[in-house]
């Protein structure tokens, strides 16, 4: 790690850091591996490239380039480039997704509150009904769609241009109808405590 401190040292927004190969960041509301990483004081955004994944609870996050914005030490918004995809585990074996060109997410509090993806966008959601009985699995697709998070769970999927779409129950879909094309639930790379930043 690079660690660059310019003229005045006790001014914060001078600072900046660069990683490099097995990068891994942990706190208690969200965690991030990639193979190298990039931060500046002057506009508090972490900048991670080459295989990057952002987890916050129970969403994961991936794609060419991430850039994560911080606001009083907490996420505030991240941006996604290029095969984009956001993955949200509902169940066992059950993963609401969505994918597009670009994906844009917003927290509050630190918690992933709303996601935005553009361009050939993709979205897979597993449709309950008031009473959190399954009632279907849900395929759409369109121009720009939004997910709507309440208490951490997802709470409205909505497509803003050229919707398309089908939902078939659970029963009826097949492997193919329930993931996206490159899905990869990849906890197994998320550190789990601050300890295992220091590991091999």
């Amino acid at each position: 790690m690079v660690i660059n401190d310019t003229t005045n040292a006790n001014d914060s927004t001078d600072r900046y850091f660069q990683a490099y190969h097995n990068v891994r960041i942990f706190s208690d509301s969200l965690q991030a591996v990639s193979d190298s990483l990039f931060y500046s004081g002057k506009d508090s955004i972490f900048r991670l490239f080459t295989d990057p994944i952002v987890w916050s609870g129970d969403n994961q996050l991936t794609g060419d380039t991430i850039f994560l914005y911080t606001k009083n030490k907490k996420a505030d918004k991240l941006f996604v480039w290029e095969n984009a995809l956001a993955v949200n585990k509902t169940g066992i074996d059950m993963y609401n997704q969505l994918k597009g060109n670009r994906l844009t997410g917003m927290f509050i509090d630190g918690t992933l509150d709303y996601m935005r993806a553009k361009g050939n966008a993709e979205s897979v959601y597993w449709v309950k009904d008031e009473d959190s009985a399954l009632v279907g699995v849900n395929n759409v697709n369109g121009d720009i769609i939004d997910l709507r998070f309440l208490n951490k769970e997802l709470d409205k999927v909505v497509v803003i241009s050229e919707p398309k779409g089908v939902m078939l129950p659970v029963s009826q879909a097949s492997e193919q109808e329930k993931f996206l094309r490159n899905f990869k639930w990849r906890e197994a790379r998320r550190p789990k405590t601050k300890f295992e930043l220091f590991g091999n």
